[in-house]
This record gives structure tokens, sequence and C-alpha cells, in this order.
């Protein structure tokens, strides 16, 4: 397979598992180029206070190279579904992504930007009323822990983004890799997309 950029989406506020688990998880195939982007290059805080670092910042990323886009969620995503910049950056990358991704609440960046239109996503479940008031339009389905929907793949919270990628990497490379990585990191293969949250 060639190289692929995998581009990690952060803001501050975003939950640190979102990024470090399927971070992880993608990062262990070596055709996947990963980079991690926020609005500008530089430390980025965690939600839970964790200072990360954020290698590009997203004027640095030429939308055309991206082959996945991942949305980290966290208690930020209210901030940065509501940031013009960030969500037009969203809506561009995935134009040209072959699949765009959310972590948990990430999804919020996804609608915000217009992305799911016609799809049927998954979010964590603390934020199923909040996504289904603010979203109406968006066939939600709160019991998978992830979700693939044409080029849109989505996930409950936290630990579930883990299980959404190494989803990807099967789609991409077949189970006998995925279990690879999953035995590496010392997880379940991979919890079925349908098993509740």
């Amino acid at each position: 397979m060639p190289e692929r950029t995998v581009v990690f989406l952060v803001y501050p506020g975003f939950q640190a598992l979102d990024l470090a688990g399927p971070h992880e998880v993608l990062a262990a195939v070596d055709s996947y180029r990963c980079l991690v982007a926020a609005l500008e290059p530089g430390p980025v805080r965690a939600e839970s206070g964790l200072p990360m670092y954020a290698s590009h910042g997203i004027a640095d990323i030429d939308p055309a190279t991206v082959d996945t886009l991942v949305v980290a969620g966290g208690n930020g995503c209210d901030t940065a579904s509501r940031d013009p910049r960030l969500v037009a950056w969203v809506a561009d990358v995935a134009a040209h992504a072959r699949r765009t991704a959310s972590v948990c609440s990430g999804v919020f960046v996804l609608a915000a930007a217009g992305l799911l239109a016609g799809r049927t996503v998954t979010t964590h479940w603390g934020r199923i009323t909040q996504f289904r008031r603010e979203y109406p339009g968006v066939t939600l389905d709160p019991e998978p822990i992830f979700i693939h929907d044409g080029p849109i793949w989505s996930s409950a919270g936290v630990t579930a983004g883990m299980d959404l990628a190494l989803a990807l990497v099967e789609d991409d490379l077949g189970h006998a890799t995925a279990h690879k990585i999953a035995q590496h990191l010392v997880l379940y293969l991979r919890r079925p997309g349908n098993q509740s949250q």
C-alpha cells in the first residue's frame, strides 16, 4: 500500500484519548503518515489539562494530500464546532479525503461542516441529547460503538476510537494486520461496531 496521510485534528479541550488511542493504532502501520493538526502548530491542552503538541497548523496541510481525517472529541468540541476557520477547513479536507472520521463528540465538528446529510452517525452516550437538539436533521444511532456510512466513520466515546481505528486498518489492510496491532497494544481484536455503548 502506498503511504497515506492521516491527519488528527485537535483543539483546546479535546479528549486526550481520542487522539492518543487511534493515533497509536494507526501509527503502528508503516504506510500511514500520521500528523496532528490544530489551528496553529504548538502546544494544545486537552480537557484533562494534559499538554499535547500539534505538529502542524491547519494552514500547513494541503487538503488534497489527506487520505483520512480524524477529528477528536472532548468538551472543547462545542467551541471548535463554532469556529468558522476549523469548520471550513474540515469541510475542505473532507471534500478531498477518502474518508473522514470522528471520535466521540468530534462528530459535532463534522455536522457543523455539513458533512452528515443522509448519513448515520454515533457519538458518546453523554452527548446524544445535545446532538439531536443541535442537529435534528442528522440520523444519530446511539447504540453502536462505531458506524461506517460511506466516507464517514464515527465512534462513541474515548476508547471506542481505538475500535474505530482498528476497523480503518482492517478496511485498508485486512483482518490479519488489524489483529497483529491489537495484540501488540493488548486490545480486544476489535469490538464489533454494533456492540452497544
